[in-house]
C-alpha cells in the first residue's frame, strides 16, 4: 500500500511539471500570456510575453520634483506653495500591483493667517465678540513657514498597464519651523510636535521611465505641543496636496 501511495504521488507530480510545461509555452512555441512568471529563452536570447508590463520584484530608483500646496487648518489662512524634490525607490509585484519608498524635503504651512483666541477685554485688538458674548482677540496676519523631511509609503494598484491609483502613508520631521508679523520672525519648533502624520491617496500615470502622480495628505496629527502652541494654534492640522513628475531608472 505504501508503495502504491508513493507511485501514485511520483505520477501526480510528473503530470504537473508536463501541465505546467504546456502551460509555459503554446503549441507555436510561444509563452502563455496567463504564465508571466517565466521568461522564454529562444536563440540564445531572452524575451517576455507582451502581456507583462513588469517582472516581478523589479526595482527602480530615481529623482522626483514637484510642487506642495499646504495649508494650515481653523487659521483661515491661505495655501503655502512650494517646490518639493526628492527620490523614490519603487518595487513591481507583478502587473497589478507595486509599491514605493520615498524620501523628500518640503516648505510647508500658510499665508495670511490669523490666530483667535479669548482674551480680556482691555486686550482686544480687533474687535468682535464668539457665539458665548466672549471678546476675542484676533492677531495678524501671520505667516507660517515648516521644513520638513518627509517619507512616504505608497501601495499601488495598476487597473491598466500605464496608470496606477495608490494609498499609504507620509510621515514628516520637521528641522525648522518660524511665524512671521509685520516683519518680525519667530521661531516656534519647540511649540510643534517634531512629527506629522497624513493618510495620503492619489493616482500616477507612466510613461516608461517618466511619471507623473499627484495626491492629497490627510492630516492624523495636530500642530501644537506645548501649552503656549495650542493657545495661540489649538487644535490646527496641516493639510498637504501635492504634484511631482519623476524619472526613474531600473536598479535591479
Amino acid at each position: 500500500m505504501r508503495k502504491l501511495l508513493i507511485s501514485i504521488i511520483a505520477l501526480f507530480s510528473t503530470l504537473s511539471v508536463a501541465n505546467a510545461q504546456e502551460e509555459v509555452f503554446t503549441q507555436d512555441g510561444r509563452q502563455d500570456p496567463s504564465t508571466i512568471w517565466v521568461n522564454k529563452v529562444e536563440d540564445g536570447e531572452e524575451w517576455r510575453d507582451e502581456n507583462r508590463w513588469h517582472d516581478p520584484f523589479d526595482i527602480y530608483a530615481g529623482p522626483v520634483a514637484g510642487m506642495m500646496a499646504s495649508n494650515m487648518t481653523k487659521l483661515d489662512g491661505n495655501y503655502l506653495f512650494s517646490p518639493y524634490f526628492g527620490g523614490i525607490l519603487h518595487v513591481y509585484f507583478s502587473n497589478h500591483f507595486g509599491m514605493s519608498f520615498e524620501l523628500g524635503y518640503s516648505h510647508q504651512g500658510t499665508r495670511d493667517a490669523w490666530d483667535n483666541f479669548h482674551t480680556d477685554q482691555q486686550l482686544i485688538e480687533k474687535g468682535g465678540q464668539d457665539e458665548s458674548g466672549n471678546p476675542i482677540m484676533q492677531r495678524g496676519p501671520y505667516d507660517y513657514n515648516l521644513h520638513y523631511i518627509n517619507s512616504a509609503y505608497k501601495l499601488r494598484y495598476y487597473p491598466i498597464r500605464q496608470f496606477n491609483v495608490f494609498a499609504g502613508f507620509l510621515f514628516g520631521v520637521h528641522f525648522s519651523a518660524s511665524s512671521t508679523l509685520d516683519g518680525k520672525k519667530t521661531d516656534i519648533k519647540g511649540h510643534l510636535r517634531k512629527r506629522a502624520g497624513h493618510i495620503i491617496g492619489g493616482a500616477g500615470y507612466e510613461l516608461d521611465n517618466l511619471y507623473f502622480e499627484g495626491y492629497y495628505g490627510l492630516p492624523i496629527s495636530k500642530l501644537a505641543s506645548s501649552s503656549q502652541g495650542r493657545f495661540v494654534l489649538g487644535d490646527a492640522h496641516e493639510q498637504v496636496i501635492l504634484l511631482t513628475v519623476g524619472y526613474k531608472f531600473k536598479v535591479y
